[in-house]
Formats: structure tokens, C-alpha cells, sequence
């Protein structure tokens, strides 16, 4: 049985009422912690060369792939509990599927937040390059708030890890394509 067009409607335009609610708070509380955070932390010593704050961009790397290994990890736990071993066959849980699906958010996001990462660090100079673990630890605790919030209340339950991961990634695209812009021209 199929839900009525209008109900359908009705959740649909309620749900998009709470995802803008989100905003007032995710877009401010997201900015407002990461500029505490890089005022509070203090300029990270040796990272005078581009190779030495690509180093440091790797190593911080390994936090920001923390929530993908963790899902990889909760998959194989319940892959092997639920004797759903063959992901062909389409006999997993409602719950592993949306840990599955968890994963391939996370790994697409790691993707475009670790090339960004990477490039910025050959961008940014010694003193701003402790803005590279500011960045994977925030990046680390969205995917958990994405990771969580779907499980706790489905896919309307993603929207503020969405929206912490797309106020970091977006604008961390933005800066990282600014600063190859300008050291194209200088």
C-alpha cells in the first residue's frame, strides 16, 4: 500500500522545514568552531616547506578516514552476524543496508575532503597550515553525526551530518581552488 499523494507531500515539505531549521544552527556553529579552534590552536612548528605540510596533511588524513574504517568494521561485524556474506544476494537487514549505504557517502566525501586537503597543503603557508587537523577532526566528527543521526532516524536523520560535511567541503573546495588561482598568477 502506497501513501497518498498528498500526505507524501505533506512529509516531504515538513522535512524540508526541518532540514532549513538545521541551517540556523549548523552554518554559524560550524564556522563558529572552526575559527575558535584555529584562533585557540597555536602555528604547528617545522612546516616551513610544501613537503613537510604535505606530511602533516597525510598523517591528519589518517583521523579523517577514522568514521570510513569504523563502518567498513560495523559492515564485516554484521556482514558475519547476519550470515548476509554474499552482498549480491540482496538478504542483508534493513540496517546493514544503511550501513552500507553510510560507507559510500562517507568514502565519496573522504574523497573530494582528502584531495582538497592535499592540494591545501601545498597552498597554505607554515603558519596557517594548522587549519589541516583543525579541518580532518571536524571532518571526523560529521561523518559520525551523518553516521548516527541516519541510524537513529533514517534517511530525514542524515541532514546534519550532510550539512556539517557540505559546510566544510564546499568551501574548502572554494579556498583550495582561490589559492591555486593565485599561485597561477603570482
Amino acid at each position: 500500500m502506497t501513501a497518498s499523494p498528498v500526505v507524501s507531500a505533506d512529509k516531504t515539505a515538513a522535512g524540508r522545514r526541518r532540514i532549513r531549521g538545521w541551517l540556523w544552527f549548523t552554518v554559524p556553529s560550524t564556522y563558529g568552531v572552526l575559527a575558535a579552534a584555529y584562533a585557540l590552536l597555536p602555528s604547528l612548528p617545522g612546516l616551513a616547506e610544501p613537503a613537510e605540510r604535505l606530511v602533516l596533511a597525510v598523517r591528519w588524513l589518517l583521523v579523517a578516514f577514522i568514521p570510513y574504517a569504523a563502518v567498513c568494521l560495523t559492515i564485516l561485524y554484521q556482514r558475519y552476524a547476519e550470515g548476509s556474506h554474499n552482498p549480491l544476494l540482496g538478504a542483508e537487514s534493513e540496517r546493514l543496508a544503511v550501513q552500507c549505504r553510510v560507507m559510500q557517502n562517507t568514502l565519496e566525501q573522504l574523497v573530494w575532503f582528502a584531495l582538497c586537503i592535499l592540494a591545501l597543503a601545498t597552498l597554505v603557508s607554515a603558519t596557517e597550515a594548522r587549519l589541516i587537523p583543525i579541518l580532518c577532526v571536524f571532518f571526523a566528527l560529521a561523518r559520525f553525526v551523518y553516521w548516527w543521526g541516519y541510524l537513529r532516524d533514517g534517511t530525514l536523520g542524515r541532514f546534519p551530518g550532510v550539512q556539517l560535511t557540505f559546510l566544510l567541503n564546499v568551501p574548502l573546495l572554494a579556498l583550495v581552488l582561490v589559492r591555486f588561482a593565485r599561485s597561477l598568477l603570482s
